[in-house]
């Protein structure tokens, strides 16, 4: 089985350093032939969230690709996507603590991870969502921004008990804590949920260093200006998080069907 009979979505991504930090620890990967882009963004010291969040972008894509046929007839069912997607990230989880545990310079460094997978039953498409962290995913549909998973995050965990209030949780000085991530335990637990697709739906995968300078509702106004080019969005954002500061390591990936976007033809990338 394989994960989609043709590449009817197509995605492009884009990573910048931002103007404040010294590295660049986020990463992605575009794999339109697939069906497949994963976004991670690193956590460590030196270089370990930028090792940690390259394992993610690369391992990811490859393990699924490794377990699936070449069908195209035949693809795969958003339930045992979900379970293989869910596999391919508690493998990298496992790579990254074995890279890890070898190299005093990058221990305890891990990543966030979000990633889109695309298959469809006899009525539509369908988008399996699965991350673990802060990274997030967010669609646009009839010109309305949505967010499509939630933070693992000490913030929102205090949310959720009423604890803070969204005003407080914007400047609280743990704010950046993240709950789950890929190298952190030995079992990474990703959250992982399957959409039902519309043709002109836009997907939106980001690092906090989109959310950090832009709000939702600055996110869905950019979104819906470029919607008609993919590539032009991505670069877009970038220059838009950095004009207003560039705190963070900023990358983007949209996704949108093929037929309603403008995107050149191109192999895959990461970032």
């Amino acid at each position: 089985m394989t994960l989609s009979s043709s590449p009817s979505w197509r995605g492009a991504g884009l990573t910048d350093i931002g103007r404040v930090r010294k590295m660049n620890q986020d990463a992605f990967s575009v794999t339109n032939e697939h069906q497949l882009w994963v976004l991670a963004d690193g956590m460590g010291g030196h270089a370990g969230g930028e090792v940690a969040a390259k394992i993610a972008v690369d391992t990811i894509p490859e393990y699924i690709a490794n377990h699936v046929k070449s069908n195209p007839s035949d693809p795969l069912p958003a339930p045992a996507l979900e379970k293989l997607l869910v596999e391919a990230m508690e493998w990298a989880n496992t790579l990254i603590r074995k890279q890890a545990s070898q190299n005093l310079e990058i221990k305890g460094m891990g990543t966030t991870v979000v990633a889109v997978a695309m298959t469809r039953d006899a009525d539509q498409y369908q988008a399996v969502i699965a991350h673990a962290g802060d990274s997030r995913a967010y669609v646009l549909r009839d010109q309305t921004l949505s967010l499509w998973t939630k933070d693992h995050s000490l913030m929102e965990e205090q949310l959720d008990r009423k604890l803070i209030t969204p005003d407080q949780a914007k400047t609280h000085p743990l704010r950046h804590v993240v709950t789950r991530g890929l190298g952190i335990e030995p079992q990474a637990l990703p959250t992982v949920k399957t959409y039902s697709l519309e043709p002109s739906d836009l997907l939106l995968l980001c690092s906090d260093g989109l959310t950090k300078m832009l709000s939702d509702a600055e996110i869905e106004t950019l979104m819906k200006r470029e919607a008609s080019n993919l590539e032009q969005m991505t670069h877009t954002f970038v220059k838009t998080a950095n004009r207003l500061g560039g705190e963070d390591n900023t990358t983007v990936v949209v996704i949108g069907a093929a037929s309603d976007t403008t995107l050149r033809d191109s192999p895959p990338t990461s970032g």
